[in-house]
């Protein structure tokens, strides 16, 4: 696995404005493990990037995830649970779809993920949500693909 992509909602964060357990300690863990991070949301209705910032917690750097594997519905005109979306953001990593991992708590995403070739992880729904052991479970995970 060399691309782990999030949702946002209910799968990061939550509104308002407040990180699911565990999330914002988790991308710079997975940064440090050399994993290009990206997002794929839907996000119509929210006019630009920064009304998409404007709802996320306040210290919620984007900067950590690449640019090129950040996927707003609302910017690119496709949304999920579109394979659409999910082709695009594969095609953008530049990496095979078996090297990429989506993850959210929704499991129509995760399905059409799994039927393009992606990996997937279904987490938890709020108020359940906890990615404090996330990498423990990603490790677990990848010792049997």
């Amino acid at each position: 696995m060399r691309a782990v992509f999030f949702d946002l909602g209910d799968t990061l964060v939550r509104a308002p404005r407040t990180w699911l357990p565990g999330a914002k300690a988790l991308l710079p863990a997975l940064k440090q493990r050399r994993l290009r991070l990206g997002i794929i949301s839907n996000t119509s209705g929210l006019p630009s990037r920064q009304a998409i910032l404007d709802i996320l917690p306040v210290d919620f750097d984007l900067s950590v995830f690449e640019d090129s594997l950040i996927l707003f519905s609302s910017e690119i005109g496709k949304e999920k649970p579109d394979k659409a979306i999910f082709e695009e953001a594969i095609a953008r990593s530049g990496i095979p779809a078996r090297d990429c991992l989506y993850c959210s708590e929704n499991l129509v995403e995760t399905l059409v993920a799994q039927h393009l070739g992606m990996l997937s992880m279904r987490l938890q729904s709020a108020p359940n949500s906890d990615l404090t052991s996330f990498e423990a479970v990603l490790e677990e995970f990848t010792r049997h693909i």
